[in-house]
Order: structure tokens, then C-alpha cells, then sequence
């Protein structure tokens, strides 16, 4: 799948064809700044594979998989969705740029709530000036938005899926406590 995504990022993607996008939604902005964006949006587009291997990687570990699986799972809905923030259909590879802002962010936000757990898979995450022009590209308030979805998700599966649970990591026994007498004073 990564190798598919890859090569279709390759035929699809090239600093000419997004600067000859962006001039259609900016025909005030400069020749040579409209080109120099593009290269650096193709760099952070072809990265979205590596980005997604090193998740993939990260939820084969053991003391964090599961959760970290069940996340991938639902940053990977969103990239697949054609009715996503800024679907392809309407602004062409432009469209992948809110994708690989929430992938690149989820994979950072991965590797900073599990540092045990670095992916083997090679990943060189965008540099902090590329990250920042995208999240300039983004309509307002978007970049940080998709952040804090990357935390709230990673935050769902990790209580959904005890991190560790299972393994030899301190957690065996351990029973989740259900409420049911604050289920039972509920229904009162």
C-alpha cells in the first residue's frame, strides 16, 4: 500500500503542476514565490508514505500497538475521505495538503506521547519552516485544529487500549474498574 501511494505521489505530484495550482487561487502572488512554494509543498506531500510507514511500524509495538493501530486507523479515514476539509475533487494535489498536515502531525504526536517506541521505519519528519507554510496555506485556524485531532485521537485509543496491556510491562492483572454503581445512581 505505502509503495502505491508512493508512486501514485510521484506521477501526480511535481513543483510545476502545484505552482500552476496555486496561480489559479493567487494570481497576485509573485512568479517566483508561487515556485518556490510548490517545491517546498512537493517535498511535504512525497513525505506523507514514509509518514504513514512509520506509523504503521510504531503500531506493531507491543506496549503501545493496539492504540496506536486503532489512531492510524482513524488518521487514515480521513486521508482516504474524498469529502475531507479541502477534497481533491475541488482544488486537485492542493487538496492533499490538509492529508499530509494531519498525518505529519499525527506521527509527531506519536513520537512525542510514545518516545519508547520510535518507528524502525525511515522517516525524516518536514522541516519546522515546511510545516509552518503549510500551516500557513491552510485556511485559518485548520493547522492547529488538525493538531489537536491528532491528540484527542491518540488520547481515545490510548484509553480505549491500556497501553502495554498484556505484555510484560507492569499491567498484567490489571482489571479496568466499570462504574456500575455510578451506572445504577444514573438511572436514579
Amino acid at each position: 500500500m505505502i509503495d502505491l501511494l508512493r508512486r501514485g505521489l510521484d506521477e501526480a505530484i511535481t513543483a510545476d503542476q502545484l505552482a500552476e495550482a496555486l496561480r489559479q487561487h493567487a494570481s497576485d502572488v509573485a512568479r517566483e514565490d508561487v515556485e518556490q512554494l510548490a517545491v517546498v509543498l512537493e517535498q511535504f506531500l512525497r513525505t506523507v508514505p514514509d509518514a504513514i510507514a512509520a506509523a504503521l511500524t510504531m503500531s506493531k509495538d507491543p506496549t503501545c500497538g493496539r492504540a496506536v493501530a486503532f489512531a492510524t486507523g482513524a488518521v487514515l479515514t480521513y486521508l482516504f475521505d474524498e469529502e475531507d476539509l479541502l477534497p481533491e475533487a475541488s482544488y486537485g494535489s492542493l487538496g492533499l495538503l490538509d492529508d499530509a498536515y494531519l498525518v505529519h502531525g499525527f506521527v509527531g504526536t506519536l513520537r512525542r506521547m510514545f518516545p519508547f517506541a520510535q518507528p524502525t521505519a525511515s522517516y525524516a519528519a518536514p522541516d519546522e519552516r515546511a510545516v509552518e507554510v503549510v500551516a500557513s496555506f491552510l485556511p485559518e485556524g485548520v493547522a492547529p485544529s488538525l493538531l489537536r485531532t491528532c491528540e484527542s485521537t491518540i488520547h481515545v485509543a490510548q484509553a480505549l487500549f491500556l497501553s502495554g496491556a498484556g505484555t510484560n510491562s507492569g499491567h498484567e492483572g490489571y482489571q479496568l474498574d466499570i462504574r456500575v454503581a455510578d451506572a445504577a445512581a444514573a438511572i436514579r
